[in-house]
C-alpha cells in the first residue's frame, strides 16, 4: 500500500471524528473509533533468521455499548508490514487488510480488548518481485489491546492511546514459500505490535 493512500485515509478519519467532537458515548448506543499506529512486524513459528521491521496501520471500527463497561465491535484495519531476512539481507513487504472482531471491557479510563480477526494479504513483494502467490490469501490472528483514554470532557472519552498486539493463529505460508525452491515444511505465522493514537465518538 502506498503511503499516499495511508495519509488520505488518516485525513478522512480525522475529519469524521472532528465532525463528531461533541458526541457522547452511552449505554445502549453505537460508537465509532479510528486510530493510526506504528510499530514492528515479524514472522514466528518454523522459520529462522527473520528480523522485525517497521509497520504502520490505519483502523476504523463500529461498536455497540451493551453496558457502560462492555461493548462488542468490528472494524477494518489496513496494515503495511515488513519482515527482514538476515541471511539474504532483504525485506519482504506486505499490504494486509484485517477485519477485527473484538470484545471491549472498560474500567474507568482503561479498556481491554480481545478477539479474533481474519487477515487478507493484498500484496507481498521483495525487491519488486511479487510473492503474493506463495502466501495464503487469508489467515487468522488474535488481536489484544490495552487502551487508555487520556482526554475526557463532559461528553465522555475522546482521544486515546493504545498498545496493540496481533498474534498469528494459523499458518500463512503455502507449501512452497518462495519461487527459488525454498520449502517451508512447518508453519509460519504473523506477529505485529504497535502503539496507536485514536479518537472515539458517538454515532
Amino acid at each position: 500500500m502506498k503511503l499516499s493512500r495511508l495519509w488520505m485515509m488518516a485525513a478522512i478519519l480525522t475529519f469524521c471524528c472532528w465532525m463528531n467532537v461533541n458526541a457522547q458515548t452511552k449505554q445502549g448506543e453505537f460508537f465509532s473509533s479510528s486510530w493510526i499506529g506504528a510499530g514492528m512486524s515479524t514472522f514466528t513459528g518454523d522459520i529462522e533468521d527473520t528480523k522485525g521491521r517497521f509497520a504502520i496501520a490505519l483502523n476504523t471500527e463500529i461498536g455497540y455499548n451493551v453496558t457502560d463497561w462492555f461493548a462488542p465491535s468490528f472494524g477494518l484495519t489496513n496494515t503495511y508490514q515488513s519482515v527482514g531476512y538476515s541471511v539474504i539481507n532483504k525485506n519482504l513487504y506486505m499490504d494486509v487488510l484485517s477485519v477485527p472482531l473484538l470484545l471491549n471491557f472498560s474500567a474507568g479510563p482503561v479498556t481491554l480488548k480481545a478477539g479474533i480477526q481474519p487477515d487478507f494479504i493484498l500484496t507481498a513483494q521483495m525487491n519488486d518481485i511479487s510473492y503474493t502467490d506463495q502466501l495464503k490469501t487469508v489467515s487468522l490472528s488474535a488481536p489484544l489491546a490495552l487502551n487508555w483514554n487520556f482526554t475526557t470532557d463532559s461528553d465522555g472519552d475522546l482521544w486515546f492511546v493504545e498498545l496493540r498486539y496481533h498474534l498469528g493463529l494459523t499458518k500463512m505460508n503455502k507449501d512452497v514459500m518462495f519461487t527459488n525452491g525454498w520449502r517451508t515444511p512447518g508453519s509460519i505465522r504473523n506477529c505485529v505490535v504497535m502503539l496507536t493514537v485514536g479518537y472515539k465518538c458517538d454515532l
